[in-house]
């Protein structure tokens, strides 16, 4: 009862939350300044460069050739090298004592004219002659352009005429009305605007770059899209507040292409996050979403800049298709909070706060209310913020399972740390040199030595497909059949099939490949049964020979009633063998060819007939100079060297 009295409060809370932002947004008397836009009254048509060069208003225009002009200006066709002329009667600077205007989200102005004045330019045409002699025409920048223009109060009654260049099929005009203030009021409004998106900008590449750290500790994918989410959302917030302009002052386009490319790669980012957030099942739309969103981006960007469609028509249906993506996650992020999951409520909020305050911006720039307010860059915030209280709650859950995870992972390496032989065996008629390596913390291969008596020893090498911990624990399970099967050591071939049966009722499809070594010392003879193992090595001393033998057998754990077969190997004093899985010579390294069975091969011929733990190193050392390998290996590494005393 009490953990349902703080949902409903906490639901009440984020609906208040959620109107008054919306209350701020739609009535503007809340803002920190008080101005007017002017959204309204506008008259535009098109003129030709030549004209636009030398333009002057005219005191005898009418407004016969003038239609109505629309912030934004929405249109599927290019501009087609022509320029934008806007014009609106001035009214309402009376009632200000310093009245002026903010040119806000204003494209390339050429010139602001009140009737036949021009009173302010951010850009103009420079001529150039060329070396054929024909005319060109440079834009530059005006480093003295402001946003905000002083009005005379006589001005009251007159026209004010804007000059907008165009650039193949980019945005021309205002993308955002005009505000008409006080001066002190719009450098306000000029404050908070700027502030707003340049602050939330470095906050998201800030979070991002910490972010980018958290993936350096642990390899999630999630981690990665949220990384790149924040860091696309920091730079689109700092091109609203025009920031790339200090870099690139007098180039337009550069900011804008950051702008349209960012604002298209978001919401991919965001799905493809709550895609690897969520996992799998259920959530599969959220993968086909965040697809879908791809390439429609890919699409229509195409398009755009292929100048088959403006760029303001592209971003226009980018908007209404972003939509539903934002009205899906709430949905997702409602299911997770019914479903249960701890501070699922958090991400309700955010989604919904996303939500709504994209749904007042885009209403809002397309004039179906009157607010020139924006908001989506809060809802960006919060919406963020509730991911990150969320994601937190769950990477620290799936930090606590990763180490209890760790421990099982070290028991583990203990127990198959045990099970293997701590050393080598002090024999006086065989000497032992052992490497074994894992690919993970725990590994597939094993091997054992035993002295049967009368001069009689036996010796297992095997490999479980696969590695890591399945492929440890069918290896113990080998093992203990290996011992099960004790009274078989003296008959390599009854061992084989009997750990076999034994395997196909409990490995669950896991094969294993081994060979077992029985050495009769008194008849100076190796007998070996192999399932499906590698070959080994044996290097004559009498006639400096090495030979590769090839025993044939099918794994273990594969087929019930399998019989295996036996080779008898004649060998001298001073013989050497050199047995090893198979992580040895198939392992690539850093190159792009395995080490191979030959290379082994010739490792071995060259150093035959030194120290066997010294012919280890030696021959690890060839492997490692050639593979490059740097760290643990592919796959997991054993090799016995054994020299007849």
């Amino acid at each position: 009862m009490k953990s349902n009295r703080i949902i409903h409060f906490i639901s009440r809370f984020v609906w208040i939350v959620i109107i008054s932002f919306l209350f701020h947004g739609c009535h503007n008397i809340l803002l920190p300044f008080q101005a007017t836009d002017w959204r309204d009254g506008w008259e535009m048509r098109w003129i030709t460069r030549e004209q636009g060069n030398h333009f002057v208003p005219s005191p005898t225009e009418t407004s016969e050739s003038y239609s109505t002009y629309n912030i934004p200006y929405i249109s599927l066709e290019p501009s087609q090298g022509r320029l934008l002329l806007v014009k609106r009667k001035i009214s309402g600077l009376s009632d200000l004592e310093n009245p002026s205007i903010f040119f806000r989200g204003g494209g390339q102005i050429l010139g602001v004219f009140i009737d036949g004045d021009k009173i302010l330019e951010q850009f103009r045409n420079e001529e150039s002659i060329s070396e054929s002699g024909e005319i060109k025409f440079n834009l530059k920048f005006n480093s003295r352009y402001f946003p905000i223009l002083p009005l005379d109060k006589s001005y009251d009654g007159r026209t004010i005429f804007i000059l907008f260049h165009s650039y193949k099929n980019l945005p021309v005009g205002f993308l955002e009305p005009p505000l008409v203030a006080n001066q002190t009021e719009n450098f306000k409004a000029l404050v908070n605007r700027n502030q707003s998106f340049a602050g939330l900008g470095f906050f998201f590449l800030v979070l991002g770059i910490f972010s980018s750290y958290l993936y350096l500790r642990r390899k999630k994918k999630a981690i990665v899209a949220f990384t790149f989410f924040l860091i696309l959302s920091g730079l689109h917030f700092m091109s609203q507040a025009g920031f790339w302009g200090y870099l690139w002052y007098d180039s337009y386009e550069i900011g804008f292409y950051i702008f349209i490319l960012t604002a298209f790669a978001i919401p991919i980012a965001a799905l493809y996050f709550f895609d690897k957030l969520f996992g799998v099942g259920r959530i599969n739309i959220i993968r086909m979403l965040w697809q879908f969103h791809l390439l429609f981006s890919l699409v229509i960007l195409s398009l755009a800049f292929l100048q088959v469609i403006t760029f303001m028509y592209a971003f226009v249906t980018f908007v209404w298709i972003a939509l539903p993506a934002l009205i899906i996650q709430v949905i997702i992020a409602w299911s997770e909070f019914i479903s249960g999951k701890p501070r699922a409520w958090i991400l309700v909020c955010g989604c919904l706060f996303l939500l709504f305050f994209n749904v007042h911006d885009t209403l809002s720039a397309l004039g179906y209310i009157h607010s020139f307010s924006r908001i989506s860059h809060w809802g960006f915030f919060l919406f963020v913020l509730a991911l990150s209280l969320y994601s937190e709650e769950i990477f620290r859950n799936s930090e606590v399972k990763y180490a209890a995870l760790q421990k099982e992972i070290a028991t583990a390496s203990r127990i198959q740390n045990a099970i293997l032989p701590p050393s080598p065996p002090s024999w006086e008629e065989l000497k032992i040199g052992v490497y074994y390596q894992p690919s993970e913390e725990v590994g597939g291969d094993f091997y054992d030595f035993q002295a049967l008596g009368d001069h009689k020893y036996g010796i297992i090498i095997a490999d479980v497909v696969g590695h890591g911990l399945g492929a440890s624990i069918i290896a113990s399970l080998s093992k203990f059949s290996f011992f099960q099967n004790n009274l078989h050591w003296r008959n390599p071939s009854f061992l084989m099939s009997s750990m076999n049966e034994d395997l196909v009722k409990r490995s669950y499809g896991r094969f294993t490949t081994a060979s077992y070594f029985y050495f009769d010392m008194e008849k100076m003879k190796l007998i070996v049964s192999s399932a499906g193992h590698p070959s080994f090595f044996h290097w004559s001393k009498s006639r400096n020979l090495v030979i590769e033998n090839k025993p044939k057998g099918k794994p273990l754990g594969i087929l019930e009633g399998l019989t295996y077969m036996e080779e008898d190997i004649r060998f001298e004093k001073g013989d050497q063998f050199l047995l090893y899985t198979d992580g040895l010579p198939e392992e690539m390294g850093n190159r792009q060819t395995d080490f191979g069975t030959d290379a082994l091969m010739e490792s071995f011929r060259f150093i035959a007939g030194t120290n066997p733990q010294t012919g280890v190193e030696q021959i690890l050392t060839s492997f490692r100079k050639q593979t490059g390998l740097i760290g643990l290996p592919h796959d997991d590494i054993t090799l016995i060297y054994i020299e007849v005393v």
